[in-house]
């Protein structure tokens, strides 16, 4: 068996010479197909990425602040279901929706009932923290950028809208379809009720509660100023006239060069380890890059690129290019310059 658990191919001679060409491409096709259903396999298992958890609930602004200081003052007292109600003032399944946003945008986990912060929860919201109530723009951007390229439990509507679909603008029965065959592929089933409460929550996310059926609900979270989704108008589905939501282009002075600079280097050392090249396709629009998560025109990326002091080099080639990194690439350290 070869690399993955494919058999590599291996010519077996025909009779005839126009059929054993035709034989040995057709032997190939199998294999490739055989090999890259298995990296299909391979890859979501890897990835394993979350459909539900959030409760229906996008996260709300002051959430993740609540939720620091309380594990800053009992780390066991976020996992107490009784004492978390009565603390945070939330009902029991928004608890549960802040303790999946937590871990989404990377600010803390949880080992056997105990919370702590990570590394980025830390130096944002953690005693001295960067910006703990979330005041900044950059943040907000940060925020998104951390929730969006997970590279392990990726949530899947993220993934999918901003990383698989080629066009920006979709319809909720369009995005439904689109997911239900995404996950199908990649071998999950989920109900359409699951599916479509998914990708609720990050229209949501983004545009706020189009519909409130409370207070709470009307209180948006910390993406939706970001202006990364709005509302287009309406087109006709298969069945009713719906709204159309579309993804933005995002100039780098609204996001910021310090904000890029970081997503740069944190994409390059998560999924870019130890290579001191990347081309500037994968930045513009790989996974979980920059210029993907951060819905930058491609010129906008460039320009900057070439401008940038920063621990890189931008060399053009033709329609390509690469990026050299000529000093360590440090994300915490880029970080911390955007907040000085």
């Amino acid at each position: 068996m070869g690399e993955g658990g494919c058999r590599p191919y291996r010519h077996r001679p025909l009779q005839h010479r126009r059929r054993g060409r035709t034989g040995r491409r057709a032997d190939r096709r199998r294999a490739e197909t055989g090999c890259a259903r298995t990296e299909i396999r391979m890859t979501l298992a890897a990835l394993r990425p979350r459909f539900s958890g959030h409760e229906t609930f996008a996260c709300r602004f002051a959430w993740l602040p609540k939720a620091i200081r309380l594990i800053t003052r009992d780390s066991r007292a976020l996992s107490d279901d009784e004492r978390a109600i009565l603390e945070l003032g939330l009902g029991k399944n928004m608890v549960r929706a802040l303790r999946f946003w937590l871990e989404a945008f990377d600010v803390a986990s949880v080992e056997a009932g105990t919370w702590s912060l990570l590394p980025f929860g830390e130096a944002m919201f953690g005693d001295n923290g960067l910006d703990p109530y979330i005041e900044r723009a950059e943040t907000q951007w940060l925020l998104h950028w951390r929730l969006s390229t997970a590279v392990e439990n990726p949530l899947f509507a993220w993934r999918h809208i901003l990383y698989r679909r080629m066009r920006p603008d979709f319809t909720r029965s369009e995005l439904l379809a689109e997911m239900r065959a995404e996950g199908e592929r990649l071998g999950y089933e989920h109900s359409d009720v699951t599916l479509l409460q998914h990708a609720d929550v990050f229209i949501h996310s983004y545009l706020g509660s189009l519909n409130p059926a409370s207070p709470e609900d009307a209180l948006d979270g910390p993406l939706v100023d970001l202006g990364l989704l709005r509302r287009l108008g309406r087109r006709r589905g298969a069945d009713r006239i719906e709204p159309v939501f579309t993804l933005t282009r995002i100039p780098i002075s609204e996001i910021g060069v310090g904000v890029v600079n970081y997503a740069i280097a944190s994409y390059w050392t998560a999924r870019r380890a130890g290579e001191s090249v990347v081309t500037f396709r994968d930045l513009a629009h790989g996974e979980g890059s920059p210029g993907a998560t951060l819905r930058m025109e491609t010129d906008d990326l460039r320009d900057h690129l070439e401008r940038s002091p920063a621990p890189w080099s931008y060399r053009p080639s033709g329609d390509a290019g690469s990026v050299i990194a000529v000093a360590d690439l440090d994300p915490a350290r880029l970080l911390r310059e955007i907040y000085t």
